[in-house]
C-alpha cells in the first residue's frame, strides 16, 4: 500500500483485517506476525497498520467480549500479541522534527485497556511531541503530579469502558482543584468512538476518532 493512499480504497485490506482477527481468535502470535509482514510487504504504512489492523481488530474483539463471544483470557492474549507487535514496529515511528509541546497520556484509574493510549502516544511521538506514556490504571493524584512535574501542555486520558467514564470527570475536577485547569485534556477509547457526545459533559477539550485525528486536533489547538 502506498503510505499516502486511503486504506479503505485498498481491496486487500479487508482480507488482512479478517486474517488478523482470525489469528487473534486462535491465539496465534505466529499467524498474526505473518499478517503484519504481509502488510509491510505491500508497503502499508505503520500508521495504517495501527489504525486499520490493530485498532479495528481491538474494537472487533471488544464487541465480541461484550456479547460474551470472547473470554477475558482470549482478550488478554490478543492484547499481549498486539502490544508485542507495536513494540517491534515502534522504531518506524521516527519523528521528522521536534516540537516544543509535551503530552502526558495514560489510562484513568481502574482502566486496564492501555493499547489505545499507547497508539496515540506513538503517533504524537512521531509528530515531534515529547511524550510521557503512563500505561494502565493510573491513580488520579499520581497522574496529575507527573503532569505537573513534566510541565504537560496536553493531557491524554484513555477510558475504554462505560464504567470508567466517571473517572474522567473526577480527573478534570481534580485538575481544576489543583489549579491546573489551564491544561487541556483529550479523551479517547471505544466508548467515545461509539458515542463521541459522551465527551462534552466531562469538561475535556476534545476527543478524536483515532490517533491520527487526535494529533490533528491537538496541533490545531496549539497552532
Amino acid at each position: 500500500m502506498n503510505p499516502h493512499s486511503s486504506p479503505q480504497s485498498d481491496p486487500g485490506l479487508v482480507e488482512l483485517q479478517s486474517a488478523y482477527l482470525q489469528s487473534m481468535k486462535i491465539g496465534s502470535g505466529r499467524a498474526a506476525d505473518q499478517v503484519i509482514q504481509q502488510a509491510l510487504d505491500r508497503r502499508m504504512s505503520v500508521n495504517d497498520i495501527y489504525l486499520e489492523i490493530f485498532q479495528t481488530t481491538g474494537y472487533a474483539i471488544g464487541r465480541l467480549w461484550q456479547r460474551n463471544e470472547y473470554t477475558v483470557a482470549q482478550e488478554h492474549l490478543a492484547t499481549a500479541i498486539i502490544e508485542r507487535q507495536m513494540g517491534e514496529l515502534h522504531p518506524l515511528f521516527r519523528p521528522q522534527r521536534e516540537k516544543p509541546t509535551t503530552l502526558v497520556i495514560g489510562c484513568v484509574d481502574k482502566e486496564l485497556h492501555r493499547v489505545g493510549a499507547r497508539m496515540v502516544a506513538d503517533f504524537f511521538e512521531q509528530d515531534g511531541w515529547t511524550v510521557h506514556y503512563l500505561g494502565a490504571t493510573v491513580p488520579t493524584e499520581h497522574f496529575i503530579a507527573l503532569a505537573r512535574e513534566m510541565k504537560a501542555d496536553l493531557i491524554g486520558l484513555a477510558s475504554q469502558l462505560i464504567y470508567t467514564i466517571p473517572a474522567v470527570s473526577a480527573f478534570v475536577r481534580e485538575l481544576d482543584r489543583q489549579g491546573m485547569a489551564g491544561i487541556p485534556v483529550m479523551v479517547g477509547g471505544m466508548a467515545f468512538a461509539q458515542q463521541p457526545e459522551l465527551a462534552e459533559p466531562l469538561g475535556v477539550r476534545f476527543t478524536g476518532a483515532n490517533a491520527r485525528d487526535a494529533v490533528r486536533l491537538a496541533n490545531a489547538l496549539f497552532d
